[in-house]
C-alpha cells in the first residue's frame, strides 16, 4: 500500500511539474518567436543569444554542481538528525557560497573585455565592444542563481518540485514583455536588463516558498565537515559541468564562424530541442532524482532500479512520436513558431536543419539525463564526469567537422551522435551500485515501440505526399495521423504503457 502511495506521489508530483514546464516552454517558445519577429537574426541578436546562453550555462555549471550534491546531503540529514540540523547546513552553504558567487561575478563583470574575446574570436570593433557590455551587465546573475539553487535545496527534499521552475517563467515573460513594450525605443538591450530582472524575481519568489521550511539564522553550529565533504561531491560534478560549459562555448564560437546569424538560427533551434528535453525529460528526472536520493538514504536500491526502467520505457514512448514530428514536419513547426515580421524564409530553412540535427538524439539526451541521476543518488560524482569528458570531446570534434560539411546544422547532429555514444558507454557502470540490475525485462517493450515507431513513419512519409502544402493545414493533419495510429498500433501490438493509458481513458468515460 505505501509503495502504491509512493508510485502515485511520483507520478503525480512528474505531472505537475510537467504541466508547469509546458507552460513555461510555450511561454518559452513564444519568447523566442516574439524576439524573432522584432529582430530577426543578425549579428545583434547573435550577440544576445551568446551572452545570454553562456551567462546561463556558467551559472548551472558552477553552482547546480552545488545544488546536486546538496540535495542528497541534506535528504540524509533530514532523515537522520532532522529539521534542525538541516537548516542549520543550509545555512553554512549559503554563508559560504554566496559571498563566492560574488567573487565570480567580479571576475566576470571586470574582465569581460577578456571573456569576450574569447567566446567570439571573429568578433571586432563595435560587436566585440557589445558582447562585453552585455556579459558585464549579466554578471550579477551568478549570486542569483546561486541563492536560488541552494534554497531550492531545502524544497526539492520535500518534493516541492514547481518554485524551482520560478526562473524560466520569469525570463520567458519578462522578455516577453520588454520585446513587445520596449524594442522599437531601446532596442535588443531591454532583452538583457529583463533577463536580469528575472534572477530578482526567482531570488524572492524562491524566498517566499521555502519560509516555512528554512529559516534564516544569525548563529549556527560548525559545519566545516559537511562543507568539505560538499566540496569533495561537487568537485567531480563541477568539472563535468565546466567541460559541458566549454563544449557549450564552442558550438557558439563555431557558429559564430559560420557568418552572421549561424549563432540565431542555433539559439532558436536549441528552444525547440530544450522544448522537449526540459518539458519530457527533465521534469521526470528532476522528480526521479529526489526520490533516488531518499530511496538510497533507506538503502532500497532495487527501488531505485525499477524506476529507473519504468521511467526510461516512459520516456521512450512519448518521445518517439515527437522525433517523428520533427523529422517529417521541421520546418513547418520552425515557420509556425517564428515564421513573421523580420524572420525571413532562408533563416526558417537553416533553424529547421539545426531541429533535425537535434531531434536525432532526444532519446539518447532523456537516456543519459536519467542514467547520471543514478549515479548522483549515491553520491558519486566521478563518474558522470569521465562520462562528461568523453562527451564533450566527441562533440568538439563531431560540431567542427561536421558544420563544414553541413552547416549549422552540423552543430546540432555532433551533440546528439555524441550523446548517442556517451549514454550506451554509461549504462554498464550502474550495476556497480545496483547489483544484479538488468533491462532485460524490458528489452521486449522497447524492440514493440521501434517496430510501432517504423510504421508510423512510414505511415506519415506516405501521407504526406498525399496532403496538399500548407504550413497549419500539413502539421496539424500529419500531427493527427501520429498520434492516432501511433496509438492505435501501439496497443495492438502490446505496448504496456499505452494500453493502460487507454485502460485509464475507459474507466473514466464508463464509471459510474
Amino acid at each position: 500500500m505505501a509503495q502504491k502511495s509512493k508510485s502515485r506521489s511520483i507520478v503525480g508530483s512528474t505531472l505537475q511539474i510537467t504541466i508547469a514546464v509546458l507552460i513555461i516552454k510555450i511561454l518559452g517558445v513564444l519568447k523566442q518567436s516574439i524576439v524573432a519577429a522584432f529582430f530577426g537574426a543578425n549579428s545583434q541578436t547573435d550577440v544576445y543569444f551568446i551572452a545570454t546562453g553562456v551567462i546561463t550555462s556558467l551559472c548551472s555549471v558552477i553552482f547546480s554542481a552545488i545544488s546536486i550534491s546538496l540535495l542528497s546531503m541534506h535528504s540524509d540529514r533530514l532523515i537522520e538528525n532532522g529539521r534542525t540540523s538541516s537548516n542549520n547546513l543550509i545555512n553554512a552553504v549559503i554563508r559560504i557560497f554566496v559571498p563566492l558567487s560574488v567573487v565570480v561575478a567580479l571576475i566576470f563583470g571586470l574582465g569581460s573585455p577578456l571573456f569576450a574575446k574569447f567566446l567570439a574570436p571573429s568578433y571586432t570593433g563595435s560587436q566585440l565592444k557589445l558582447l562585453s557590455h552585455y556579459i558585464w551587465l549579466m554578471s550579477p546573475m551568478f549570486v542569483f542563481t546561486c541563492y536560488t539553487l541552494i534554497v531550492n535545496v531545502t524544497l526539492e527534499t520535500d518534493k516541492i518540485f514547481l518554485p524551482g521552475q520560478g526562473q524560466s517563467f520569469f525570463q520567458n515573460l519578462f522578455i516577453c514583455i520588454a520585446a513587445i513594450i520596449g524594442a522599437k525605443t531601446f532596442g535588443i538591450e531591454i532583452l538583457a536588463y529583463a533577463f536580469l530582472l528575472a534572477g530578482v524575481a526567482q531570488c524572492l519568489q524562491i524566498t517566499w516558498n521555502a519560509r516555512n521550511k528554512f529559516k534564516f539564522k544569525k548563529h549556527i553550529t560548525s559545519e566545516k565537515k559537511a562543507i568539505n565533504s560538499l566540496l569533495r561531491l561537487s568537485f567531480p560534478l563541477l568539472i563535468g559541468n565546466a567541460i559541458y560549459a566549454i563544449n557549450d562555448i564552442v558550438d557558439k564560437q563555431v557558429s559564430t564562424g559560420l557568418g552572421a546569424g549561424n549563432a540565431s538560427f542555433l539559439s532558436f533551434g536549441a528552444s525547440i530541442n530544450e522544448m522537449v528535453t526540459t518539458l519530457i525529460v527533465s521534469s521526470v528526472s528532476t522528480v526521479l532524482f529526489s526520490h533516488y536520493a531518499t530511496w538510497v538514504a533507506e538503502k532500497q536500491y532495487n527501488r531505485v532500479g525499477e524506476n529507473f526502467k519504468r521511467s526510461i520505457e516512459a520516456l521512450f514512448v512519448v518521445i518517439i512520436p515527437v522525433m517523428i514530428m520533427c523529422f517529417v514536419c521541421g520546418t513547418n513547426i520552425v515557420e509556425i513558431l517564428y515564421g513573421r515580421g523580420s524572420f525571413k524564409h532562408s533563416e526558417i530553412i537553416s533553424t529547421s536543419h539545426v531541429v533535425y540535427g537535434y531531434a536525432a538524439g532526444f532519446l539518447f539526451q532523456a537516456l543519459r539525463s536519467n542514467l547520471v541521476r543514478i549515479f548522483y543518488a549515491f553520491q558519486n560524482t566521478r563518474i558522470p564526469m569521465m562520462n562528461g569528458a568523453i562527451a564533450v570531446a566527441l562533440n568538439i570534434f563531431l560540431c567542427i567537422t561536421l558544420s563544414r560539411f553541413i552547416g549549422v546544422g552540423g552543430i546540432s547532429l555532433a551533440t546528439s551522435i555524441s550523446m548517442f555514444i556517451v549514454s550506451m558507454l554509461l549504462f554498464p557502470r550502474i550495476k556497480r551500485f545496483i547489483p544484479g540490475f538488468s533491462m532485460r525485462s524490458t528489452i521486449p517493450q522497447l524492440i514493440r515501440i521501434s517496430v510501432c515507431s517504423i510504421v508510423v513513419l512510414v505511415i506519415v512519409l506516405v501521407a504526406k505526399e498525399i496532403i496538399p502544402y500548407s504550413t497549419y493545414l500539413s502539421f496539424f493533419a500529419i500531427g493527427m495521423i501520429v498520434i492516432v495510429s501511433y496509438a492505435v498500433l501501439g496497443w495492438l501490438i502490446g505496448i504496456n504503457l499505452i494500453r493502460e493509458g487507454f485502460g485509464v481513458v475507459r474507466k473514466k468515460l464508463f464509471r459510474n
